[in-house]
């Protein structure tokens, strides 16, 4: 497509753009939706779109622009919500960290080693496994924005290797196998992002502590199912040839990858400390003076201080970390303006003056109405793994228990079993750009993913979680 072509092209998603976003102020809002509601929904379906259609940043400048004037927030609580927000100042320093361990061969080494190891050898599924492994693992215990970033870097060094190029089936069904890794390690222990605000909210509400060893016997192993269902996928639906992977050998990789230098020492430590920091004060109580110290850093300080470090090390007499440099070469500004964008919804659509929450509430609710138990679970399932991809997961988690659990009572269904349902099905969130932070930095990654293969992968991988989770919760309650 030559260059006027393109942009002919995009000066037409920019109209579909407006015309969509100008919606809000024409339609007349639909209670209990407020004008200010329908508004933030037409900037929010419009800006859906021009993120799946279009790699510029346009779609995202637009946004911005337009959300102070929805009648919500001022420019000052879109600044906040997004350029202002911890994710995004930790997202920066994060990735000019992994630009060091890219820099230093760090990655190049790991990926080596991962790759190097007998058992993988001519078992190209073992190798797809300890990828997904290190995706969910890393996520889960270092936040999805690290464990997916990291491992797809990982992925980029063995497709470097292998030949692979963008959007080939392997690295695309990696990427979207680790970023599912990413949206469900959100729930997947008591103090993971999501499930820490749902299960505390729960306890809030109800006087019901939760049992954290419970809770994480019910949620680690669906963890290792989704990795096992995933592959099946891969194998027998999305038909993934890995004729390349088994022919691999450890001699592919060039000698200097597998040097264990100086400075790749200190990307081991760096990535070391990195994970410790923030894992360690997750496990430790709140009362903790270390886990109240780290609550008060945020991210942004503990990624901040991590580059500090780095600023002051030597090798051989010569620094080992430019953070402009690193910084200039790590970030990728068409996926940071996305995600700053995708932040400013996830502050809105669940504000109460919007009353888009009260909207989805009173539509569902009378859908529970007098049906059996098994059929109300699999309700409460579809439900909430359709909205949490349309919504911020915690906005929906909140609809959905307020207005299920009453009704669980009263059918004689354990509420925690509900809940428990809800907290892992709301991470079932990748079909769009704002159905998770997991999705949001997978559809900005526009050198590795194209928005239309995600939708391919996405409704078959949905499926297959699903009943994973239903699966399982109804064995979990039955025996545990």
């Amino acid at each position: 497509m030559g260059e006027t072509a393109k942009k002919d092209k995009e000066l037409l998603y920019f109209i579909i753009y407006i015309a969509i976003a100008s919606l809000g102020w024409i339609i007349p809002p639909i209670a209990p939706i407020t004008e200010a509601g329908m508004k933030l929904l037409s900037v929010f379906v419009a800006a859906i779109i021009g993120w799946s259609v279009s790699s510029s940043v346009w779609p995202s400048l637009l946004t911005f622009a337009l959300l102070p004037f929805t009648g919500l927030t001022n420019l000052a609580g879109v600044m906040s919500l997004s350029w202002g927000s911890d994710t995004v100042l930790f997202m920066v320093f994060m990735m000019a960290i992994i630009a060091f361990l890219e820099a230093t061969g760090t990655t190049a080494f790991m990926a080596s080693w991962l790759m190097s190891r007998k058992m993988l050898e001519g078992h190209p599924w073992r190798l797809i496994f300890m990828i997904l492994l290190c995706g969910w693992a890393l996520s889960t215990f270092c936040g999805n924005f690290p464990g997916q970033l990291l491992t797809w870097g990982f992925i980029y060094q063995i497709c470097d290797i292998l030949g692979y190029k963008p959007f080939d089936k392997f690295p695309n069904l990696m990427i979207f196998g680790v970023t599912i890794m990413g949206a469900i390690s959100l729930s997947t222990l008591p103090w993971s992002m999501n499930a820490l605000v749902i299960l505390g909210s729960y306890t809030a509400s109800s006087g019901v502590a939760i049992n954290a060893a419970h809770y994480a016997m019910y949620s680690l192993p669906v963890g290792f199912m989704c990795i096992f269902g995933f592959m099946l996928l891969a194998k027998f639906v999305f038909r993934l040839d890995v004729s390349d992977l088994k022919n691999f050998t450890p001699d592919a990789f060039e000698a200097k990858d597998k040097e264990l230098t100086k400075e790749r020492k200190i990307g081991l430590i760096t990535l070391a400390v990195f994970i410790i920091v923030l894992l360690v004060p997750s496990l430790l109580p709140t009362t903790n003076p270390i886990r109240i110290v780290s609550d008060t850093m945020g991210l942004s300080i503990k990624g901040a201080l991590i580059c500090l470090v780095l600023v002051f090390i030597k090798v051989d007499g010569k620094r080992i970390f430019d953070f402009e440099r690193m910084a200039i070469k790590g970030v990728p500004w068409n996926m940071m303006m996305m995600i700053i964008g995708i932040l400013s919804f996830v502050g809105l659509l669940g504000n109460p003056a919007a009353g888009i929450s009260a909207f989805l509430a009173s539509v569902f609710t009378p859908m529970f109405q007098g049906v059996s138990p098994i059929v109300f679970m699999i309700l409460v399932l579809v439900i909430t793994v359709f909205m949490t991809n349309f919504m911020i997961n915690m906005v929906v988690a909140v609809i959905m228990i307020s207005a299920t659990l009453p009704i669980a009572v009263s059918m004689g269904i354990d509420p925690l079993q509900i809940v428990y349902l809800i907290t892992l099905s709301c991470t079932i969130a990748f079909f769009l750009p704002a159905a998770s932070a997991a999705s949001c930095v997978m559809f900005a990654n526009t050198k590795w993913v194209r928005a239309k293969d995600v939708y391919k992968y996405s409704l078959p991988t949905i499926i297959m979680m699903s009943v994973i989770a239903l699966g399982w919760n109804v064995i979990m309650f039955l025996f545990f």
